[in-house]
């Protein structure tokens, strides 16, 4: 048995190891016992509520069976007064009668749907169904007595009375209403014992739970007593520890940054020297072709014009080919910016823009003077050029406003329109022209964000840093 005991201890301490100590492990259990509690306690008194409601629901359903045999009753008595004495007075609390019975098997069908689980009640549901249709048959038999009275047919009525079915009738209603209170009081007796269970459950809960924590913080308070001194030094070294970690990781940040700029910078001459490759080639290439052909074209004019007619044709195509690349070249690496600067470039954007989409617009941009990183203005002009692109194919607006801010760390950029909007809840994260200018901001370490909704509008931010320590990369102009 001493070895049981001992050999039970040693495994306590290997655990309490594994964890990381005794009061790590002691206050693990403690939370786990808290939240555990917590979240039992909450499930037994969601089903308590439950079943407190189900109980008020059985005892309005039992009270609205108890009443429709009443409004059947006083249908029936009043159908055989009016036929004793043919006062009309009866009729009026006839048709109250029947209108409250239909009333109330509408109402207690309606409340036994509501009850759950469904499959609970399928024994009412069935018993209900027989006891609406000898409602409506007793009802029916009650109309036609009264039909024939007022008509004068006094005589007829009362035969039909005395054939003692609407008796019959009663007999069945009340027996199936007798069946459906039974049925009602056994589930209601049901639910009483299972809502009994849970309060009870509850209540051990409530006394158990406390204990149990109070128990294990008594032992954590011991042993936090002991280990007080050591954690003290333990968090000294973690924090110097930490703190070193902390500098490297900035060191590290502020070189994938630098990385992710050199990254752009050379996407960008890459891209400079496809456009001019494109330029210089390509357009050699296409412009002497649209020479011979517009030549070959002279010379077969008389001899051959409908070989004219073709070329002339083809002479078109080659035109778009050059209008397409030209368009290509722009996109790659806008020579605006070489040429004249960025600011003048980024200007000549937007004006063209507006001027093809005939937009309202209301901008605000820097001193030209303003210098910008070679990199970071390329980035600026990439995502104006992309939300001018989104606007004119998509958003469908009239007016737009462009505010460009800087400072000496960042420069804001806020492009708003008033088109159709988005919902960003729906959009894809994948979208290529969002996508794209976000990566290229976080890539530089700045923060991108847009806002939006459907019919109002597109609203972009995004903040790039000026801050940047990176060799200008160098483009000539195409």
């Amino acid at each position: 048995m001493q070895k049981l005991v001992n050999l039970m201890f040693a495994k306590l301490d290997q655990l309490f190891n594994i964890f990381g100590g005794r009061n790590i492990t002691l206050l693990g259990i403690s939370l786990i016992v808290t939240i555990f509690s917590l979240f039992f306690n909450e499930n037994w008194l969601h089903t308590a509520t439950e079943k407190s409601a189900e109980i008020a629901q059985l005892n309005r359903l039992m009270q609205e069976v108890q009443q429709l045999q009443s409004s059947v009753y006083k249908a029936e008595s009043s159908q055989r007064g009016f036929l004793l004495t043919n006062a009309k007075e009866y009729l009026l609390p006839y048709d109250i009668g029947v209108d409250d019975a239909k009333k109330g098997l509408q109402s207690i069908n309606t409340a036994l749907l509501a009850l759950t689980p469904a499959e609970a009640y399928k024994k009412e549901q069935t018993i209900l169904s027989k006891l609406s249709a000898d409602v409506g048959a007793k009802i029916s038999e009650m109309n036609v007595t009264l039909e024939f009275a007022t008509d004068g047919k006094m005589v007829d009525a009362k035969k039909i009375v005395k054939l003692d079915s609407g008796l019959m009738q009663m007999h069945t209603i009340n027996h199936n209403i007798e069946l459906l209170q039974n049925a009602l009081k056994q589930r209601l007796q049901v639910v009483y014992e299972a809502r009994n269970l849970t309060r009870m459950v509850i209540r051990t809960s409530v006394i158990a739970g406390p204990i149990v924590l109070i128990f294990l913080v008594v032992l954590v308070i011991k042993q936090l007593l002991k280990e007080l001194a050591d954690k003290a030094l333990l968090q000294q070294q973690l924090s110097d520890e930490n703190l070193q970690h902390e500098k490297h990781a900035i060191e590290q940040s502020k070189l994938l940054r630098s990385l992710a700029l050199d990254y752009q910078a050379d996407v960008e001459r890459e891209r400079h020297k496809l456009a001019r490759e494109l330029h210089d080639e390509l357009g050699s290439i296409l412009t002497a072709s649209k020479m011979d052909i517009a030549w070959v074209i002279k010379s077969l004019a008389k001899s051959h014009p409908e070989i004219a007619d073709k070329l002339k044709k083809t002479n078109t195509y080659l035109d778009q080919g050059i209008n397409f690349k030209r368009q290509v070249v722009q996109e790659l690496h806008p020579a605006m910016i070489s040429t004249f600067g960025f600011w003048p470039a980024l200007r000549a954007l937007i004006d063209d823009a507006v001027e093809r989409n005939q937009w309202e617009l209301t901008i605000t941009l820097p001193d030209e003077g303003t210098v910008i990183h070679e990199t970071i203005s390329l980035v600026a002009y990439r995502i104006v050029q992309e939300t001018l692109n989104n606007c004119n194919k998509y958003a469908k607006a009239t007016t737009l406003s462009i505010h460009m801010i800087s400072d000496d760390k960042h420069l804001k950029i806020e492009i708003q329109d008033n088109g159709v909007g988005i919902d960003l809840d729906k959009l894809e994260a994948t979208t290529h022209g969002l996508s794209g200018m976000r990566h290229r901001v976080l890539a530089i370490g700045g923060h991108f964000e847009v806002s939006s909704g459907i019919g109002k509008g597109l609203f972009t931010r995004a903040i790039l840093p000026l801050d940047v320590k990176l060799s200008e990369p160098t483009f000539t102009t195409l």
